[in-house]
């Protein structure tokens, strides 16, 4: 079919985005707005495009109203990938018979590619939507979006366009039994944590080795290290996670429910239950990961620094300055070399939103017996741009995913199911059909 063979074709064109721009192979970005003008003519004659930064693609689809906007968001560059521990190559686009093998197969062109199926076939129906719907898709999501939907939503605001609600990719639907009900839950992020990472610098002594002081600077880094894991930012309750909780308190039954339906009652115990699973423990704090370090020139020389990188993931009712602060307080000298990425956390879009009503109503249609609940995103993703441009903010992708394909979103043998593909797009065509 069209479908597959245009989801193939987008995953061939290895579009890795690099932290440094100057890395990116922008040859290829290029090659895949030249691939979307070749395999959907009728997206590109019936619909405005906008380009910003030559590669983020804004198509505005004409309603039948003057009433606010709706935007459907997605991203067409991946993080990287070797062949190494691949079934089939992570650039093949290979067809199994059921599956589509490839690096963005989940994450997050095929997200695109059903879009744009969805818009397609209903723009061959003569569907008119009623009101403007608009699509933005970025280039650079997977290193921070600075230059793709940070600028569109610069556009939207330059330009007074302000949207009803946004949906972007998200949270999917897992088998209920992980979280100990038996439903299928489609889980909605109606917030994200705010991204940041920093470089940390620590000054020490060089020298020789052999005649070493008390304190070298790696040791003073792996001293900062120890602690910031030891003494992690405290828990906390926050409006998302008890929502969640609240979601799930129908589907449990006695003690367990009633919790659930007080979670700020008992939280002590909610939490001490969260923090041994490492999925849920991160939806209670703002989280510290230390992802690099750098120092030493020889195996017996004293360096004179010593750099760690941290990603912080900052809780709603957290700020980077406060985090910030905590970090110094623990009393170990070093200076911020580096603000690799700061971002505070987005704001909570209404649990009673209309965007978020009407996802949960064509959940049920695709993906009948689902329970649809709210839930906190702990990754990031390109939408926390548009919440200055937008009521509210929605991320769900449209998957029913087992915990095996979730894992191979950023890691080896990602692919999509020809099920999940389908669906994807039955959810997209739902979607905008039903749009009221």
């Amino acid at each position: 079919m069209d479908a597959i063979k245009h989801l193939q074709d987008a995953i061939r064109l290895a579009t890795v985005s690099h932290s440094d721009p100057y890395e990116t192979d922008w040859s290829v970005f290029r090659e895949f707005g030249e691939f979307l003008l070749r395999a959907y003519p009728l997206v590109h004659e019936k619909l405005e495009l906008i380009r910003i930064n030559d590669f983020a693609l804004i198509y505005r689809w004409p309603g039948s109203s003057q009433e606010k906007p709706l935007l459907l968001t997605a991203h067409y560059d991946v993080v990287a990938a070797t062949q190494e521990d691949w079934e089939y190559p992570p650039f093949s686009g290979h067809d199994d018979g059921g599956r589509i093998w490839g690096r963005g197969t989940l994450d997050d062109k095929g997200s695109l590619i059903a879009i744009l199926e969805a818009v397609n076939s209903l723009l061959d129906a003569d569907f008119v939507p009623p009101y403007d719907v608009y699509l933005a898709f970025g280039f650079d999501e997977e290193v921070g979006g600075d230059l793709g939907a940070k600028e569109m939503a610069q556009y939207f605001q330059e330009n007074k366009i302000h949207f009803r609600y946004v949906l972007d990719e998200g949270g999917a639907v897992t088998e209920g039994k992980t979280l100990g009900v038996e439903p299928d839950l489609a889980v909605i992020g109606i917030a994200e944590k705010g991204n940041n990472s920093f470089r940390f610098l620590f000054q020490g002594e060089e020298g020789h080795s052999s005649t070493p002081p008390q304190s070298t600077a790696i040791g003073k880094m792996a001293a900062f290290i120890h602690d910031v894991e030891q003494k992690p930012p405290k828990t906390k309750m926050t409006e998302t996670l008890e929502a969640t909780l609240q979601a799930l308190a129908p589907y449990k039954s006695g003690a367990e429910a009633f919790a659930m339906r007080n979670p700020r009652l008992f939280f002590p115990l909610i939490a001490k239950i969260l923090l041994k699973n490492k999925q849920t423990a991160a939806m209670l704090r703002t989280t510290i990961a230390f992802t690099m370090t750098e120092s030493g020139s020889g195996h017996n020389v004293l360096p004179r620094t010593a750099s760690c990188v941290a990603n912080i993931r900052i809780l709603q009712g957290d700020t980077v300055k406060g985090v910030l602060d905590y970090l110094g307080s623990l009393g170990h000298e070093f200076e911020i070399k580096e603000e690799i990425m700061v971002n505070e956390p987005t704001s909570i879009s209404d649990l009673e939103g209309e965007g978020m009503l009407y996802t949960k109503e064509i959940i049920g249609k695709v993906f009948p017996g689902a329970v649809a609940m709210p839930y906190l995103m702990v990754g990031g993703t390109d939408s926390r741009y548009y919440d200055r441009v937008s009521d509210n903010v929605y991320r769900f992708l449209p998957n029913k995913l087992s915990e095996q394909e979730l894992a191979t979103m950023h890691g080896r043998g990602e692919y999509i199911s020809h099920e999940n593909f389908f669906r994807m797009i039955e959810f997209y065509t739902e979607f905008l059909l039903n749009l009221k």
